[in-house]
């Protein structure tokens, strides 16, 4: 059990411990003595215990997060060569993994493909990564990786074939690219913790290159018509949400354009649930909607863009990204699933002695202005710049009349 969920799994339970026993004082004081009150006691407890069964399997909770773009330039493929044609990246996501392994389910935009060493291992503007990339990737705890964008295709439908061979052999979901037609009409479900989640994801576009003739079915572009019918197909599935993650927007705006703001609304009104979206390389804001329909109302959620989450990157903006942690709540009785809880954690690409490795803002700083030099997070040569990242992703991510508030400080900060 992740700590975020075991944390509010406590809590709650005291909460509602709190007052049933309240309660229970409250009446007990209104009964007589003797024998009656001893059996109006255990009744009580009886009942109580009832209850609290009931509430059990009624309700479910989920929590999911994403993170941005998993790029993979030639600084980071030099920094994981160990020499003799082997790589290793663990290093680049230990001090983050701790936040991606958190939830039940995590997503990531996998910016690169993986073809192989007898197709050259390249970074910008043309990547091909190696296999041990995406093994440091699932071992950071990512669960679904979607592989529509704009690098998709920059070893042609080779690269996406053994990509997609890479993930089914490490167990991950994936969906945005497909080797064959049967698997582009299927819908990706991910079942955990009693939640059925639908996930779907395409991309503006794969850099001029084209897709091979006969193969169109391999890459999934965004199409409203398609994306429309998707989602109906989603649907069909019986999924509690649906996730759509978005390969758009101008690179290197800090806001969306208009042309993403009518498609965010054009799938919403569809029935999607949640949006993620990639490829502007730096943060756009987020936002909850609340959508009403056939006189129902539910809450929505997109962050127009999630930013860098690893790159070579190091202009301003571009060196950092953000994981977004959404809780949901299923009610098994009335069919009902919200989204609750929503928090988010800016996360920095670091280079402090040579090294790539993903870390946490608000942690790092805590730990570097408490001076706690033994704790992981401390980079104290990355201060300036953490310092203005927290300033610049606060500010820039919500408004105030949205609920969403930085992720608390990780319990092992020390």
């Amino acid at each position: 059990m992740n700590k975020k969920l075991r944390s509010l799994i406590a809590n709650t339970t005291k909460v509602s411990f709190m007052l049933l026993i309240i309660y229970f004082v409250f009446i007990s004081n209104r009964i007589s003595t003797g024998s009656y009150e001893h059996s109006y006691f255990r009744d009580s407890l009886n009942k109580i215990d009832s209850i609290k069964t009931a509430l059990d399997n009624e309700i479910d909770t989920l929590w999911i997060s994403a993170a941005g773009d998993l790029m993979c330039h030639v600084a980071q493929l030099n920094d994981a060569s160990a020499g003799n044609g082997k790589y290793d990246f663990f290093h680049m996501f230990e001090i983050i993994k701790p936040f991606t392994d958190l939830t039940h389910i995590t997503f990531a935009n996998l910016e690169t493909v993986t073809a192989g060493a007898s197709k050259n291992f390249t970074g910008y503007p043309t990547f091909n990564s190696p296999d041990e990339y995406v093994l440091a990737i699932v071992n950071a705890g990512f669960d679904a990786l979607v592989t529509a964008n704009n690098h998709c295709l920059d070893r042609g439908f080779y690269g996406i074939e053994k990509t997609i061979e890479l993930l089914d052999e490490c167990g991950i979901y994936h969906t945005g690219t497909f080797k064959n037609e049967e698997e582009s009409n299927k819908i990706l479900v991910i079942e955990q913790n009693k939640f059925r989640i639908a996930l779907l994801a395409y991309t503006y576009g794969t850099n001029g290159i084209p897709v091979p003739k006969g193969k169109e079915f391999s890459v999934n572009y965004i199409n409203l018509e398609k994306m429309k019918s998707d989602i109906e197909k989603a649907k069909e599935t019986l999924s509690d949400k649906i996730v759509v993650f978005l390969h758009w927007g101008e690179e290197y705006q800090r806001y969306p354009n208009k042309h993403q703001k009518n498609i965010a609304d054009e799938l919403f009104d569809a029935g999607a649930d949640i949006i993620f979206g990639s490829h502007p390389h730096v943060l756009q804001p987020m936002e909850t909607r609340i959508i009403e329909k056939n006189e129902n109302q539910k809450k929505v959620f997109i962050i127009y863009s999630l930013g860098n989450f690893i790159s070579n990157q190091r202009k301003k903006y571009t060196d950092n990204g953000v994981i977004v942690n959404l809780q949901l709540i299923k009610n098994h009785r009335t069919k009902e699933t919200v989204i609750n809880i929503i928090d988010y954690v800016p996360v920095y690409v670091s280079t402090s002695g040579g090294k790539f490795r993903v870390i946490p803002v608000r942690e790092s700083l805590y730990a570097i202005e408490n001076e706690i030099k033994e704790s992981r997070y401390y980079f104290p040569s990355d201060y300036p710049r953490l310092k203005s990242i927290w300033e610049e992703s606060t500010e820039h991510l919500t408004n105030t009349d949205c609920e969403i508030y930085p992720a608390e400080l990780m319990p092992d900060i020390e």
